[in-house]
C-alpha cells in the first residue's frame, strides 16, 4: 500500500470541488400564479434571484434579487427546495441553487423589471409556468410547492442546471 505525503491546508484546500451558489424565490398572486422573469440571453424564463455574492447569505441574496430584478421589498419565508446539480459540459463545477418562500401578493401587483437585465416579467399560471420554466427549473418548481403544502424542504438533484 502506497501512502500519500500529507498535503499543506492551502494544497488540500485547492484540491476540493468549488460550487456555484444561488438563491431564488417563489412568489405568488392571490391567484395562485408564480411570478417568472425572462432574460434575453437564456432559452428559459427563471425565477427572480441569482447568485450569491461574497460575504452574503443565501436568504440576504433571494431578498436583494428580489428587489433588483423586480422591485418589489419583501422578506424570505422558509427555505423550500434546495437543487444540486452536478459538474456538466454547461459549468464545470457543481451547483447548488436554494428556494425560498415569498408568500403571496395581491393580483395585479406592479412589478418593475431592469432594462438590461431582464426584459419581462410574467404571473404564470403553475402549469404554463412549469413549461416555460424549461426542465431544470420546473423540478424547482414543483419541489418548492410541494414543500409550501406540507413544511418539508424538498433536495432535488439533477444534471441540468438552469443556473
Amino acid at each position: 500500500m502506497t501512502v500519500e505525503p500529507l498535503r499543506s491546508r492551502e494544497e488540500w484546500l485547492a484540491s476540493l470541488p468549488r460550487i456555484y451558489a444561488a438563491a431564488g424565490c417563489l412568489l405568488r398572486d392571490e391567484s395562485g400564479r408564480i411570478l417568472i422573469v425572462k432574460a434575453g440571453y437564456r432559452e428559459y424564463w427563471q425565477f427572480p434571484g441569482g447568485t450569491i455574492d461574497r460575504g452574503e447569505g443565501p436568504v440576504r441574496c433571494s431578498e436583494r434579487e428580489l428587489e433588483e430584478e423586480t422591485g418589489l421589498v419583501k422578506e424570505a419565508g422558509a427555505l423550500l427546495a434546495i437543487s444540486w446539480t452536478h459538474p456538466s459540459d454547461e459549468l464545470d463545477h457543481p451547483a447548488q441553487h436554494l428556494m425560498f418562500d415569498f408568500g403571496t401578493v395581491p393580483d395585479g401587483t406592479p412589478v418593475t423589471v431592469p432594462a438590461g437585465e431582464l426584459d419581462t416579467y410574467r404571473w404564470a399560471a403553475v402549469p404554463e409556468a412549469l413549461e416555460l420554466l424549461g426542465p431544470a427549473r420546473s423540478v424547482r418548481l414543483r419541489a418548492a410547492l410541494e414543500a409550501a403544502v406540507d413544511g418539508r424542504v424538498r433536495i432535488v438533484t439533477t444534471e441540468m442546471s438552469g443556473f
